[in-house]
C-alpha cells in the first residue's frame, strides 16, 4: 500500500480537518477557561498534524539502526544508517520524510513551528545538540517518523 498515493492524501486531509476543529472548537474553550495557564506552551499546528513517531531505544549494537535500515529498505544504499560493533548512536536521530537526503540540527528542528519538536526547547541547549534530524525520500516516512537512540546500560552490583 506504500505505492498508493491516495492514503497519503487522505491522511493530509484528515490532519487539516483536525487542525480546523482544534482552532474552531477546542482552542476557544481553552482560552475561555484559561487552560494555557496550566501548561508550558500552546499547541502548535505542527503538533496537531505531526505524524506518529516510532522510538527505537536500547543499548548500543543490538540492531536498532539495522532494523530501521531493513524496514525502510535502505540496506546497501547511500541513505542507510551507519551500523557497526562500536557505539555509533550518541544522539537522538529522527528520520523524517523529505524530497532529498538532508541533515537538520536539533536546534533548527525545535525552532521550526511547522514541526512537532518545539516543546523540546524546554530541555535546553545540551539536549538539542544531541538531537539530529535526517530527511530521507521514502514512502513509509510520509506516514511515520522514527527516532533512534542508544542508551548505555550500567549494571551495578
Amino acid at each position: 500500500m506504500l505505492n498508493e498515493d491516495k492514503p497519503a492524501d487522505d491522511y493530509s486531509a484528515v490532519m487539516q480537518r483536525l487542525r480546523k476543529i482544534y482552532h474552531s472548537s477546542i482552542k476557544p474553550l481553552e482560552q475561555s477557561y484559561k487552560y494555557n495557564e496550566l501548561r508550558q506552551h500552546e499547541i502548535t499546528d505542527g503538533e496537531i498534524t505531526s505524524k506518529p513517531m516510532v522510538l527505537f531505544l536500547g543499548p548500543w549494537s543490538v540492531g536498532k539502526s539495522t532494523m530501521i535500515n531493513y524496514l525502510l529498505g535502505l540496506e546497501d544504499t547511500r541513505y542507510q544508517l551507519y551500523t557497526g560493533a562500536e557505539p555509533t548512536t550518541s544522539e537522538f536521530t529522527v528520520l523524517m520524510h523529505g524530497p532529498k537526503l538532508k541533515t537538520i540540527e536539533g536546534i533548527v528542528m525545535a525552532a521550526d513551528s511547522a514541526r512537532s519538536f518545539s516543546p523540546l526547547e524546554k530541555f535546553g541547549q545540551n539536549f538539542l545538540e544531541k538531537l539530529i534530524g535526517i530527511e530521507v525520500p521514502h514512502k513509509l516516512l510520509e506516514r511515520v517518523q522514527t527516532v533512534n537512540y542508544s542508551v548505555l546500560v550500567l549494571l551495578l552490583q
